[in-house]
């Protein structure tokens, strides 16, 4: 029998195992010649039947496989407490998932963040964008896909490989993720199955559907239709506080003078938009250098989701050797989120008045109270639609015993529409504030004692702070918590402050052909190779109402940006007591969740808040509320790949044993196509189009475009050897790229124009098309024990030199000319008195990593009953992945954890199954980690961010009703974990602190 047949029963075998379990069924295979085969072996079809059915198959697959891969099975994904497949990947060895709202959004593999994964579906390269909060990253404009756009029904199985080989896609450094869709040769006839579940959300207090359905017909594996469908909506509420970074008070900053790390008194890198004044006790030099938040606040996000995804596949196989395959995939994710914030503005002020402050060891202000501060209270609703839509076609012929030929032919879309984030904000003016983060600190009792008394101790020792708030009110008054609320209440100490209007829209596309064949030299060897062509563009365009009065005549720019220019209006048009209403009354609660001090004054029945309505009436049809194209963020990218690839695959039997490898070489040839709009058309304010030349084009505008072409050959081996009948080694050794952020391929620039509030002089350069992907030199080794039957124990350490990408800077004083070109508007400063800051990304030399992966997996058969019926499922994953980073602001090379890098995950899942029901606790953890190296913000001297340690535990159970009906409850985040977010490396100070509480979800799954 040759070795085809062999790999053919196997297959054959392993994918019954595999997909079976999609709903209980039995496994078909498409050729009828494979069961043959099977059958006259005597090899036995396993029903995969349950979690621990699945699991099993799973190891199964990871057993076979050259390379290390992980796999999910379907009844892994369906019979878990996931909202969508990010959570369901979160259990993988090396995986942790990046979240949004509670629900994961991006995922990383092996420490590497979420722009080095490379995720296919049904074999085809995909891209999803969607839109986030503000602090988790906003609209995606990175390669990151955005796993929350899919709701976890669609997919019957999930492939995660960790190791490169020749035959699988380039452009994943950490791994490929593939998702696999459900056909209808999985299933034997006719198959119906379904999935009703009802949702509720603790801090919403909200019942939502959640449903999927599943039909599929199977005629004798010749022909087959399946088509799918997954629902869900509701509201997830997420409450706590924020401080949107802090800054550090530099009164005593001396233009051009040296960093305080290197005997100097600069504590920032650009002049401040922040000083306090000085108040008795309270001088320059005692307030210089102390740490405040920028905007101390309590925030609500309640976000209402509406996912839809449906599947069709087709399946025909008119002879056994010919199959094809033709996928369709829509997926939906329609966002509403209000949000609400209460807050004081202390950044970009410089007369606020420090009254009563206390301070800790790191010259953080955790409590203090202001006077002259500004109170604002904003009502903000974003809308987001995501898109996506993929047809794949695909096949296999087997030409003849010995050369089998593959192809693939697909199209994707995937759309990010935000019509509208709208934000309107009622400020009280004059206000004397006070907040603490210190739990010993009544705010209340440090604005009734001003006067600039001398500087308190204090500590830091919570993430929720206590407010109290004296809207409009001087300080030198003794105020009761009733007579502050009282304040808090009274809109007439309000009046408009803010209209914000924006838009987006991100428009992809995506197309592939490849075409592979393996031809069976003999029974050791058989040779791969394959050809293949895809190509990627996206275009974004942003739309803003920051724009200035522009004469165009003149071309200058005067007055306030259009979202601050309702301050203008008469005081009786803009009057609190017209727009004002509470947060109660809105409906929204507050505290259901986030431990709310008891000295605080802010509460749900004292939030006064903007009536978003009521605002959108009165300003929605000014001229200010429009939100017009802000040209410089326009940018058009297309990529186009050409690849070939050789693989040699191999089983030898080496000393009695099975050696399995590939061997191979894959050729990438990419161009990079990059536009952005010519300024030259562009009027100075950087809203209007139509300048000179630009009239004669219909939108107003040209695109200025670059190209860059390269090449790149990523050669690999992989090898897996049985040790013992148990015992199986690996080893896989690879080059890898991964292609850059795609809003880092623009060409196009950000401009901070230096004016009397903000002397910042900076240009950020978008590095163009001919920015070099990451590339990477890797291997790994693994040891892998099958001690007993469905178990493992495993390890393996894995290593990678990575090059990176980095952010350079110069001083540079630019001609009018060159600020001309640039589409800079300086107003009537002279362009020779500007000295500006210009960066741009740079490719960086490579730097090391690795890790270490643990796995271990058990049935506990030999324990007494009933504990026989238990199992366990572990991993633990260690990286140590840090790079040499400049702090801008004191001068300091410091020694940093890579962005997106947890050095410590774990997840441990603990199951118990029996014929009629099953129950499983499942433990996710992630240790903390840097989300951002920061050193943008050049007057805040604001340095990293990043997020603490987070563990969720989630709950599963099933009892079968009957055989073809069962009911299920599951548990979402049982021990309520928070977000917590920080910022600066040297004293992490609170950024953000959100629950999003527990989800609960009680359903009837059947089948028929």
């Amino acid at each position: 029998m040759t070795t085809s047949k062999q790999t053919f029963k196997l297959s054959s075998l392993m994918t019954s195992l595999l997909l079976s379990g999609v709903m209980g069924s039995y496994a078909a295979n498409a050729q009828e010649q494979q069961n043959n085969a099977v059958e006259d072996d005597g090899i036995e079809i396993i029903q995969v039947k349950g979690y621990r059915g699945s699991i099993n198959a799973a190891l199964m697959s990871k057993r076979e496989a050259v390379g290390t891969r992980e796999t999910i099975i379907a009844e892994d994904i369906g019979k878990f407490p996931d909202l969508n497949v990010a959570d369901s990947l979160a259990r993988v060895p090396g995986i942790s998932i990046e979240e949004d709202a509670g629900e994961g959004r991006q995922i990383t593999i092996r420490g590497l963040g979420s722009r080095f994964v490379k995720t296919t579906i049904n074999g085809m390269e995909s891209a999803s964008a969607g839109a986030a909060t503000d602090a988790a990253g906003g609209s995606n404009t990175s390669r990151a896909f955005d796993y929350n756009v899919f709701a976890s029904e669609l997919f019957t199985q999930i492939d995660i490989d960790k190791t490169v080989s020749a035959e699988r896609e380039d452009g994943g450094i950490s791994g490929n993720v593939n998702l696999q869709t459900a056909r209808p040769f999985q299933y034997e006839g006719f198959k119906g199955s379904y999935n009703v579940n009802a949702r509720y959300n603790d801090i919403s207090e909200d019942v939502s559907p959640r449903v999927s359905f599943m039909l599929s017909n199977n005629w004798d594996n010749k022909f087959g239709v399946l088509a799918s469908v997954a629902y869900s909506d509701g509201t997830v509420q997420s409450e706590g506080s924020s401080t949107v970074r802090w800054t550090v008070n530099n009164p005593n900053y001396v233009d051009g003078g040296s960093p305080v790390g290197q005997g100097g008194t600069n504590y920032l890198s650009a002049a401040p938009k922040t000083i306090l004044l000085e108040n008795g006790n309270y001088t320059n030099d005692n307030l210089d250098g102390l740490y405040l938040p920028r905007i101390p606040r309590y925030s609500i996000f309640s976000k209402e989701q509406k996912r839809l995804g449906a599947t069709v596949a087709f399946q025909y196989a008119p002879t056994d050797n010919l199959s094809m395959n033709l996928d369709i995939l829509h997926a939906e994710l329609d966002t509403t989120m209000d949000e609400y914030q209460y807050s004081v503005l202390l950044r970009d002020q410089k007369n606020i008045v420090p009254e009563n402050i206390y301070t800790d060891p790191n010259n953080t202000i955790v409590a203090g109270a202001f006077s002259n501060a500004i109170i604002r209270s904003e009502a903000r609703q974003d809308s987001s639609e995501s898109n996506f839509d993929q047809v794949s076609f695909t096949g296999d012929w087997y030409i003849n015993d010995r050369l089998k030929m593959s192809f693939l032919v697909g199209k994707g879309k995937s759309d990010l529409d935000v019509p509208y984030l709208r934000t309107f904000a009622l400020d009280a003016e004059g206000s004397t504030v006070a907040y603490s983060y210190d739990s010993n600190i009544d705010p209340l009792s440090l604005i009734n004692n001003p006067g600039g008394e001398a500087i308190g101790s204090a500590q830091l020792n919570t993430t929720m702070p206590s407010f109290a708030f004296a809207a409009g009110q001087a300080p030198g008054n003794a105020f009761t918590k009733e007579q502050l609320q009282n304040t808090m209440l009274d809109a007439s100490n309000y009046s408009a402050g803010l209209v914000r209007n924006r838009a987006q829209t991100i428009e992809s596309e995506n197309s592939t052909i490849k075409l592979d064949f393996a031809y069976e030299l003999n029974d050791e060897y058989t040779v791969k190779f394959g050809v293949g062509q895809r190509s990627f563009e996206t275009e974004q365009h942003d739309f803003r109402n920051a724009w200035k009065n522009l004469d165009i005549e003149t071309n200058k720019t005067s007055g306030k940006s259009a979202e601050t220019q309702v301050i203008d209006l008469d005081a009786d048009q803009i009057a609190g007591d017209l727009f004002s209403t509470t947060l109660n009354e809105t409906g929204i609660h507050f505290g259901n969740n986030a431990s709310v001090p008891s000295t605080s004054t802010l509460f749900g029945s004292t939030w006064l808040t903007p009536d978003y309505n009521a605002m959108m009436d009165a300003f929605s049809n000014a001229a200010f509320f429009e939100a017009k194209e802000e040209y410089k963020r326009a940018y058009y990218i297309k990529e186009e790949v050409n690849t070939a690839y050789l693989q040699l695959n191999f089983r030898k039997d080496i000393f009695n044993s099975e050696l399995r490898g590939n061997l191979g070489l894959r050729y990438v040839d990419n161009k990079n196509t990059s536009r952005i709009v010519n300024l030259d058309h562009i009027y100075k304010d950087g809203y209007t189009a139509g300048k000179g030349d630009g009239a004669n084009f219909e939108n107003g505008y040209g695109w200025r475009e670059s190209i860059s072409t390269g090449d790149e050959w990523l050669p690999s081996l992989n090898l897996a050897y049985d040790i013992t009948e148990d015992l199986v080694g690996r080893f896989s050794y690879s080059h890898a790229i991964t292609r850059p952020k795609l809003s880092d391929l623009r060409s196009s620039i950000s401009v901070n124009t230096p004016d009397e509030q903000d002397p910042t002089a900076t240009i950020k350069r978008g590095a163009g098309p001919s920015l070099e992907p990451y590339k990477a030199k890797q291997y790994d080794i693994g040891l892998e024990w099958y001690f007993a039957d469905e178990s493992l124990v495993a390890g393996s350490v894995f290593f990678k030199n990575i090059t990176g990408i980095s952010s350079e800077s110069s001083d540079e004083v630019l001609s009018q000319a060159e600020l001309d070109r640039l589409g800079i508007d300086i107003g009537d400063m002279n362009a020779e008195d500007i000295t500006w800051t210009v960066t741009q990304l740079t490719n960086t030399d490579a730097e090391d990593m690795w890790g270490a992966e643990f796995i271990y997996q058990q049935p506990f058969t030999f324990l007494p009953e009933p504990f026989n019926n238990l199992g366990i499922q572990a991993n633990y994953t260690y990286i140590d992945y840090t790079r040499d980073i400049e702090d801008p602001f004191y001068g300091n090379s410091l020694s940093l954890v890579e962005e997106e890098t947890s050095k410590n995950t774990y997840n441990l899942t603990v199951y118990y199954e029996v014929d009629n029901w099953s129950a499983r606790f499942s433990y996710n953890y992630r240790g903390g980690y840097n989300k951002q190296y920061l050193d943008e913000y050049k007057d805040e001297s604001t340095f990293v961010r990043g997020y603490d340690d987070k563990a969720k535990l989630n709950f599963s159970a099933r009892y079968e009703l009957t055989e073809n009906m069962s009911l299920s409850f599951e548990a979402v985040n049982l021990t309520d974990e928070k977000q917590e977010m920080w910022n600066d490396i040297y004293t992490p100070r609170p950024y953000e602190s959100l629950s999003s509480g527990r989800q609960f979800l009680v359903g009837l799954r059947g089948s028929f």
